[in-house]
């Protein structure tokens, strides 16, 4: 008997803390307000009204974490009632939509609706929590989408640029050929190319070189063709033919003015 006399006790003393508390909460002092309740959690410490009050306390200074664990015991007390943990779900899911963290703030307002569906608070943070969970995805969808967009587009200018370069090395291959100076057989430059004359890349045509009138070597401008030397060969044959008839006539001359004298 004594033991339930002493818990009874501490329940009362928690009580006083509790109300005193509240007192300070009221006034707007969460400082004092938070004292009470942790000291009326000393003496009881599964009290579902020290806890929720201390985390309602711990809200109002933005300590959000510290809030949401005492709000988790009202959830967890096996003596909580559907009301004491609708208000519980509730409030988590607020401090979540406050640090705009709509996914988690979904998910404890939709439990918090379960135990309540007709609570008009409820059912607004919800609906808020859900409009903020849609913006953010579409939000980090569009990222996403002009990310791989940035990422096409410089993957295509590195293509480009690729394809520039070897375009480039084309032409620079295509101009090094053209310059290139030819080569005869002894692997030397012909005539034109690397002396002082003005060449046009082609070898040169093979020339006669004839004595001029003022003794310095002159080059005919074109070589004898075949049908030139084939007129002068005739021409020469029938020279011959003509000188060959005139020593013929006089030979006959001769015997005949001979055999006329002898006769």
């Amino acid at each position: 008997m004594p033991i339930l006399h002493n818990l009874s006790a501490q329940q009362s003393d928690a009580k006083d803390y509790i109300i005193s508390g509240n007192q300070n909460y009221m006034e707007g002092n969460f400082t004092k307000a938070e004292a009470q309740y942790k000291s009326a959690l000393g003496e009881d410490s599964n009290s579902i009204k020290g806890n929720y009050n201390l985390g309602n306390s711990l809200y109002k200074q933005k300590r959000m974490d510290e809030a949401r664990v005492h709000y988790d015991r009202v959830i967890q007390n096996l003596n909580a009632t559907n009301s004491d943990k609708h208000k519980a779900y509730h409030n988590i899911g607020k401090s979540y939509l406050d640090e705009k963290n709509p996914e988690k703030a979904v998910a404890n307002l939709k439990e918090a609706l379960k135990l309540n569906p007709y609570d008009d608070e409820t059912r607004y943070n919800y609906a808020l929590a859900r409009k903020q969970l849609e913006e953010q995805q579409e939000e980090k969808d569009e990222k996403n989408q002009e990310k791989k967009e940035n990422q096409d587009g410089s993957n295509e200018d590195q293509k480009d640029s690729k394809d520039n370069a070897e375009k480039q090395d084309e032409g620079d291959k295509g101009e090094n050929n053209e310059n290139q100076k030819p080569e005869n057989e002894n692997g030397q430059q012909p005539d034109g190319e690397n002396g002082n004359e003005d060449g046009d890349g082609k070898a040169p045509e093979n020339q006669q070189i004839t004595k001029g009138s003022d003794g310095k070597e002159k080059s005919s401008s074109q070589p004898m063709n075949t049908e030139r030397q084939e007129g002068l060969l005739d021409a020469l044959r029938q020279q011959e033919q003509e000188t060959l008839k005139k020593i013929i006539s006089q030979k006959a001359q001769k015997v005949r003015v001979n055999t006329e004298k002898d006769w």
